[in-house]
């Protein structure tokens, strides 16, 4: 999971990507951390999905521009749109299957 420290290149990713799951995360928070190593657990299992991690205290502006108002938080875009999201205690479970079905409907 790439770990991303500019808002700009954050929108591009998330703009680019065929299927994007984006793990926000904030300082000292430890279910962000446990969260973390759960959401790496699933990403990888997806061969087409571009993860990313960004943390909101070296940069704030993704509260604002992805409407975030809990951490840690995923969301889930295809093609730029979003198409998932979850927030504190993250359903992984469901995560994998929202995946799974967007990364089999995403045409290459």
């Amino acid at each position: 999971m790439d770990l991303i420290n500019n808002i700009n290149k954050l929108k591009t990713i998330v703009a680019a990507g065929k299927l994007c799951l984006l793990y926000i995360q904030a300082p000292d928070c430890g279910l962000c951390s446990i969260m973390l190593d759960k959401i790496e657990a699933v990403a990888q299992r997806f061969d087409k999905v571009r993860s990313a991690r960004v943390e909101l205290h070296v940069v704030p502006k993704v509260a604002g521009e992805f409407l975030v108002a809990t951490a840690p938080t995923v969301l889930v875009f295809a093609h730029g749109r979003e198409v998932y999201r979850a927030g504190t205690f993250i359903d992984t479970m469901e995560l994998e299957r929202v995946l799974s079905k967007w990364q089999e409907t995403t045409i290459d």
